[in-house]
């Protein structure tokens, strides 16, 4: 009896000890207007920050990435999982934090792909159509695999 007690409580501390701990995501924070007067620094999902709020057109949030890595600048949904719907959308825009030069630009869509450059920072930005459209979405910069044929996947 104190045999399979003992073994109970083994396997039992092993099962905890293998158990992987849930990964811990940077905060990233977004700013409304030009100047960043509002922030907003709320995790909607699947690396999202959002819902955004209502009373701006622009919204960004600045991430740091790898330089050369192939990324996207997503407006997505309030929930921010799925795309957002692109009509409510002027522009996406990427472009290097201190604004000195534009990376990547796109009209009338929810998301913009770049490649992150040599600074490793970047800011994604959506300009939306009228000011109170931000509430029904999230933004997320994000990176994504291009599969070339021929390649086997890992």
């Amino acid at each position: 009896m104190r045999f399979s007690t003992i073994v109970a409580l083994v396997a039992s501390i092993g099962l905890v000890s293998a158990t992987p701990t849930p990964e811990t995501s940077k905060a990233v924070t977004a700013f409304a207007g030009p100047t960043g007067d509002v922030a907003l620094s709320t995790e909607s999902g699947c690396g999202s920050v959002g819902p955004l709020g209502s009373g701006h057109y622009v919204w960004y949030i600045v991430v740091g990435c790898t330089p050369g890595s192939e990324m996207t600048c997503q407006a997505t949904d309030s929930t921010g999982c799925l795309p957002g719907n692109a009509k409510h959308i002027g522009s996406m825009e990427v472009d290097d934090p201190n604004d000195t030069y534009q990376i990547a630009s796109k009209k009338n869509t929810n998301t913009v792909q770049f490649v992150c450059p040599s600074g490793g920072q970047i800011r994604c930005q959506a300009n939306f159509n009228d000011s109170d459209d931000g509430p029904g979405y999230s933004l997320r910069g994000k990176y994504y695999y291009i599969f070339h044929e021929g390649e086997m996947l890992t």
